[in-house]
This record gives structure tokens, C-alpha cells and sequence, in this order.
């Protein structure tokens, strides 16, 4: 009878250790953030990666591809941040996140990009691209033959916005080349990709980044990008004592994971200055991206979990061990204020820091930046609108008071077969439709 009880005793215990060990596995085999790399954007070193060869979808990390080539134009003289981009039935039919304006409504090359950067706005980008490129088409081509001539050889794009398509894939190096391109081009709009937040009438809506940019000692921006297949994806970056270090995370299984993870990265970029330069970095990764429905697979972390993972109490460890299920996880400390209330000022404080920066959103509206006040101070040469425009058939290019308008195949107000406006065409400060004729004119208030 004895010997019965302790050959039982010992097979539960075997039991006992096999199940942990199996769960232990379990655990192990979850990745918290697929792929990331680190990077002085300064003269592009790559301070640390982890699968950064690794095919992954880009989601909106895309608009910065769409950014930089609108960039471009407007530095090369081609365009101007005053110029006008009209939104067409093809931008209006985009998924959110979108804006939502209604057909020939017009917007400032400047409100423009600062949608598709702090809002992600998907139609916007579209309307962009339309303006840019012609059409959407001729504008991917576009973002294809820039990716290759920046030698970002894992990437290709099929809209300029990142909504799923399976087609459309990068890398981390890819992400990470486009990023110092995007900031080291461009330190004139700078600004852009820095804004935690924009307003757009009594509306406000957050960036993606907005805590990692008011938590964040020195922070810039870039951009965040999320859809299920991708996970949560950023490119980001900071500034301090004139040394601006980068990073690019891919497949982060929450938005607070993200930027926790991407300011532990940066941080610790500070303190490296070894590595490869990133036009000379080589490797192999994973020839296929994730398979759908990645977030269903990386579930999200608890606020307990990231406080353990992420929290004062970690101390100096390496990035590995932040993706790593199998680094040890020292208890945080406790985020509870009861049993169903999260301390979210505590958690935040703990895995990003105090707030550091007053959120300060970034004023954006549509039709033309001049006011009608601002235009009677420009003279007599410069024609002012009638209140009430007569509808017509079709626009006409004509000229007034020397300002070439655009010919618009649109009848005003409908917005029927609306063609986008050439990249080459010239500026117009008013007129076209849904310029100061707009829903939402530069008042704020509906006409």
C-alpha cells in the first residue's frame, strides 16, 4: 500500500513538472515583438536588430513613403505647401481611419500631410497620392521606385496608405532606411512628424505616438502603424545632446507595449555607438510575412505584465530579454487601486516616465489657409470669391486677376467625375470647390 501511494505520489509530481515545463514552452514560444531595429540616424550605424531581414507588413508606416515623396515636390519647387489636393469618390471610399470628407472638398498640401502623419488619415493619403502622382496608380509606381533607389530591397507597395493587402511588405532595415531619409532629408518639416495630436474644429484626435512623444526625454516622432495582420509597428526617434538615435519595432502586441518597448530601445541607444553602417548591413530573414490574423496569435499583455516587464523594478537589461518570454520577470510594483481598477497614471509612469511636454494638438482645417480678411490686405489684384457660387456644369481653366485656376471636371458641389489635380499644375488660393466654399470653411463653422 505504501509503495502504491509513493509511485503515485512521484507520477504527479512528474506530471506535475511535465505540464509546467509544457506551459513554460507555451510562454516561450510567444514573441511580444517581432522584429526592431536600432539605429544613430546621424550617420547610420545600426546599434542593435533582431530580425530585422524578417518580411512583415508596414500598415501605416506606409504614409511615411507617401510623406516623403510629397516632401520632395514641394523642396524640388514642384509643389508648394499652400497648393491645393481635392478629395475624389476613390479617396472618400478608403476604410478608417479617415477623415471623411465629402467629394471635392479641398485641403492644403500643409493640413494635408499633417493628417496622414498624426491621424493616419487613409483617404487624405490617397488624396495626397492623387495630387501627387495623378493618379493613385502612377503615385504607387512612384513609391516603388523610390523604395529601390533608397535600396530598400525587401519592400513593396501597393497603396499609398498601408490598409491590408498581403502584396504590400518591408523589413525592419527598410522601415529603418525610409525613417533616416524622412528626417535627415527634410530638417525643414521636421515639425510634421513630431505632432502628438491635431484639432480639427471642436474634434481632437490623438497620434498613436502622442505617449511616447509627451514621456519621452527629447522625442521627435515618426510615425505608428497598426492592422491585425502587422500587429502594432513604429518607427520613432529622439534627440539629446545633438546625438538623434532611431528605432523601428514591428509586431508589438499593444499600442502601450509599442512605445514602451520603443523607448527602452532608444534609451539604450544612447549608450552604444558601435555598428554597421545600414547601407552596408547584410543578413537573411523570414521570406514570408506573418500569416493573418497575427494579433489574434500575440495576445496583449496585461497592465500588470508590462509593469513587470517594463517597470522601475527591471532595471539594465538587454532588448533581447524585453521580447524574450524566457528573461526572468521580477514582480513590478502593484497597479491596482482595487480588484477591478487599473492605476493607469501609475502604470504609464512607471513603463514611460512622467510627462515631460504639455499636449499641445496641432490646429488643422480645410479649404484655403487664406482668410478672406487676409486675402483684402493682398490688394486689388487678388480677386475675392462670391459668397454664394452659381452652379455650373463644369469649371473652366481660367484666369483671374492673374491667378491661373485649375480646370476641374467637376460639377461644383457634387463632385461628379472629379479628376485630381496635375502635379504640375498652378497654385490656386480659392475657388475650387470645397475651398472657402467648404463645409467646415477656415471659421470653423458650417455655412
Amino acid at each position: 500500500m505504501k509503495f502504491s501511494v509513493y509511485w503515485i505520489a512521484r507520477k504527479i509530481r512528474f506530471l506535475a513538472v511535465f505540464v509546467m515545463a509544457f506551459s513554460f514552452a507555451a510562454i516561450n514560444a510567444r514573441a511580444d515583438v517581432a522584429a526592431w531595429l536600432l539605429m544613430d540616424a546621424d550617420n547610420g550605424r545600426v546599434l542593435e536588430q533582431h530580425g530585422a531581414f524578417d518580411r512583415w507588413y508596414p500598415a501605416s508606416l506606409t504614409k511615411m513613403m507617401t510623406a516623403y515623396i510629397a516632401f520632395r515636390h514641394i523642396s524640388g519647387g514642384v509643389m508648394g505647401m499652400n497648393d491645393m489636393v481635392v478629395v475624389s469618390q476613390n479617396a472618400l471610399n478608403q476604410p478608417p481611419s479617415k477623415m471623411g470628407f465629402q467629394v471635392g472638398t479641398t485641403i492644403t498640401l500643409d493640413n494635408a500631410l499633417k493628417m496622414i502623419l498624426v491621424k493616419s488619415a487613409n483617404d487624405i493619403a490617397v488624396t495626397i497620392a492623387e495630387r501627387v502622382g495623378g493618379t493613385e496608380q502612377n503615385f504607387i509606381k512612384m513609391m516603388n521606385a523610390t523604395a529601390r533607389r533608397l535600396g530598400m530591397t525587401h519592400t513593396s507597395f501597393v497603396n499609398p496608405h498601408g490598409l491590408p493587402d498581403n502584396r504590400q511588405i518591408t523589413s525592419a532595415r527598410d522601415m529603418a532606411i525610409l525613417a533616416r531619409v524622412l528626417w535627415t532629408e527634410f530638417p525643414q518639416y521636421r515639425s510634421y512628424l513630431s505632432h502628438p495630436g491635431m484639432r480639427f474644429g471642436r474634434r481632437t484626435f490623438r497620434s498613436g505616438n502622442r505617449d511616447f512623444l509627451l514621456r519621452t526625454d527629447g522625442a521627435n516622432g515618426l510615425k505608428t502603424g497598426y492592422i491585425c495582420n502587422s500587429g502594432f509597428n513604429v518607427a520613432t526617434s529622439a534627440t539629446r545632446n545633438g546625438r538623434t538615435i532611431m528605432a523601428v519595432v514591428l509586431g508589438a502586441s499593444s499600442s502601450l507595449e509599442r512605445s514602451a518597448f520603443a523607448k527602452k530601445l532608444i534609451d539604450s541607444g544612447f549608450n552604444r555607438t558601435a555598428g554597421t553602417n545600414i547601407s552596408m548591413l547584410r543578413g537573411s530573414g523570414k521570406t514570408a510575412p506573418p500569416k493573418d490574423h497575427y494579433c489574434k496569435r500575440n495576445a496583449k499583455p496585461s497592465a500588470q505584465q508590462l509593469v513587470d516587464r517594463f517597470g522601475s523594478k527591471r532595471g539594465a537589461v538587454s532588448m533581447l530579454s524585453y521580447a524574450n518570454a524566457r528573461s526572468p520577470r521580477p514582480k513590478g510594483k502593484s497597479i491596482r487601486l482595487s480588484k477591478k481598477k487599473v492605476n493607469w497614471p501609475l502604470v504609464y509612469k512607471e513603463i514611460l516616465g512622467p510627462q515631460l511636454k504639455v499636449y499641445a494638438p496641432v490646429t488643422v482645417r480645410i479649404g484655403s489657409e487664406r482668410p478672406i480678411a487676409a486675402l483684402k490686405k493682398l490688394g486689388s489684384g487678388v480677386p475675392l470669391p462670391t459668397p454664394k457660387p452659381v452652379a455650373q456644369s463644369g469649371l473652366e481653366a481660367k484666369s483671374l486677376g492673374g491667378i491661373r485656376q485649375p480646370a476641374l471636371n467637376v460639377p461644383v458641389g457634387k463632385g461628379a467625375s472629379l479628376l485630381p489635380l496635375n502635379a504640375l499644375g498652378q497654385r490656386d488660393l480659392f475657388g475650387t470647390p470645397g475651398g472657402l466654399y467648404a463645409n467646415v470653411p477656415v471659421s470653423g463653422k458650417t455655412q
